[in-house]
């Protein structure tokens, strides 16, 4: 798709100040009972999902401090930016009223809120069945992602699946994360039984499709650690190859490409703007490219502890980020940036970069960590782990791991975890894996002593889960349904 369209008829939106963030209820005197009657009415209402992945409170800007600062992998680099509030996140101080927090959880129920429009009249339509198996499905991928990042993030989470009224979404609860992850599985199921492989219309090309669904639903099954299901999932998910060059997978213009699964979609040049502000937001304070001097906050900055990460000779680490940046046209000045976003703004906050969500890379990661998990094996053949870690090692221009350099299952896992991080450096997959491998709590507490030379806080299991809002604890007022994390 070449951008997203905004819901001209603010069919779903931010609560007002007196409003819970997921009280879902349509604020326009246009309801969904009454706008949705045709293909293109629908059509709208699902180009309004896809533009909540644009939000600045998701992927345009806040989704990253969450899953991407808080690790390991980038840091703030003007500690006193917005208050501070930036920093809490990187150091573990946050408070319960922090706007990055509230942002991701209203921004995440945003994108629910417009897909259960759609999902909530989809079925007694009367349009085509090929619209509307498509809508459904596209709904039912963007509400299972949205909830995917949740439960990471937040753990226990309001399943909301129908359009409420403000009575019922104040009468809300903090459903199981086990609850939360069946309705994620359902629905991404059903997706994939809805979605096309591909799209006739090349305009229509960028939308969730079958590989999508399915792509997302065998990391979903990892994350819950359920391998052989995932590698049941993973293992259908063809059509998609390793881009020669993995520089070329973040440029501007070829977001629409082979090895991309799904990806939030920006362009630059468009007036209401469709870009990101990824260039502003991770470029240095003074940056000079292309004979134009640019500045940038230089913030999701990457750490000296990643930059080290890297094998000698690794392809991806030019593609991926810098240590030295020109600040004139006959000075440089040593400190990291992205590389990965760095596409050139059309205005100020206006870069054309999408945003991958899911690459086939990481679908060979997930697949060779699946079956590492189901036994461990020398193998090195087609449809073996060995041979999916190597397939992305290949790329990278580095040599194949064989079963000298991980001679067991606890080494192949390791070797899974540390190429994950490389590869899939600053696409919001760090912080997720540090909790799934259970590290979380170790790498980030000698980080915090290494990398900023600081003994508190001390860190707990407890901390890898963000607090939910306090305007959410403070609306609900109920804390047996709806408690704080601890």
């Amino acid at each position: 798709m070449k951008q997203y369209i905004l819901f001209a008829v603010g069919l779903i939106t931010l609560a007002s100040c007196s409003k819970s963030f997921i009280d879902l209820k349509p604020v326009s005197n246009q309801t969904t009972s009454t706008f949705f009657k045709t293909a293109n009415d629908f059509q709208q209402g699902v180009n309004a999902i896809y533009d909540g992945l644009q939000s600045s409170q998701t992927y345009g800007k806040s989704s990253y401090y969450l899953m991407e600062v808080r690790s390991d992998n980038t840091d703030i680099s003007d500690r006193g930016a917005l208050a501070g509030v930036a920093s809490q996140i990187d150091w573990f101080s946050e408070v319960t009223t922090n706007p990055f927090l509230s942002d991701v959880f209203a921004g995440e129920y945003v994108i629910i809120a417009r897909a259960n429009a759609v999902l909530g009249q989809i079925d007694a339509a009367a349009i085509p069945d090929s619209s509307k198996k498509q809508f459904k499905g596209e709904a039912l991928f963007l509400r299972s992602l949205a909830f995917f990042d949740l439960v990471r993030l937040y753990g226990k989470v309001p399943l909301v699946i129908k359009t409420e009224s403000t009575s019922e979404s104040l009468k809300d609860k903090r459903n199981e994360v086990t609850e939360v992850y069946a309705q994620i599985e359902s629905d991404l199921k059903a997706a994939a039984g809805l979605l096309p492989a591909v799209y006739p219309n090349s305009a229509d090309y960028g939308r969730a499709t079958a590989g999508s669904a399915n792509g997302l639903l065998g990391k979903v099954y990892v994350t819950e650690k359920k391998w052989a299901e995932a590698t049941g999932v993973l293992k259908n998910v063809t059509g998609y190859t390793l881009l020669t060059d993995y520089a070329s997978l973040f440029t501007a213009s070829n977001a629409i490409n082979s090895e991309i699964l799904f990806s939030v979609r920006f362009r630059k040049g468009l007036t209401p703007s469709e870009g990101n502000s990824y260039f502003s937001d991770m470029m240095p304070f003074s940056f000079y490219v292309n004979g134009a001097a640019y500045g940038g906050s230089n913030n999701n900055r990457p750490t000296h502890d990643i930059a080290a990460a890297y094998e000698k000779g690794d392809l991806r680490f030019n593609a991926s980020l810098d240590t030295v940046y020109a600040t004139s046209a006959s000075t440089t000045q040593k400190g990291n940036y992205v590389k990965k976003f760095s596409d050139l703004p059309g205005a100020t906050n206006d870069g054309g970069n999408s945003f991958p969500i899911l690459r086939y890379a990481d679908v060979l990661l997930l697949q060779a960590e699946a079956l590492n998990e189901q036994g461990y094996s020398t193998a090195n053949g087609p449809g073996t782990a060995f041979y999916y870690l190597n397939l992305v090692r290949k790329r990278a221009g580095l040599i194949d791991k064989t079963s000298t350099d991980l001679p067991d299952q606890g080494a192949f896992r390791d070797a899974i975890f540390a190429e994950r991080r490389i590869e899939l450096a600053f696409e919001n997959n760090r912080w997720f894996d540090l909790i799934r491998y259970s590290k979380g709590v170790a790498i980030m507490q000698a980080h915090l002593l290494k990398e900023y030379n600081m003994t508190s806080p001390v860190l707990s299991a407890s901390r890898l889960l963000f607090p939910i809002p306090q305007r959410e604890i403070d609306i609900h007022n109920d804390p047996v349904n709806f408690p704080q994390n601890p």
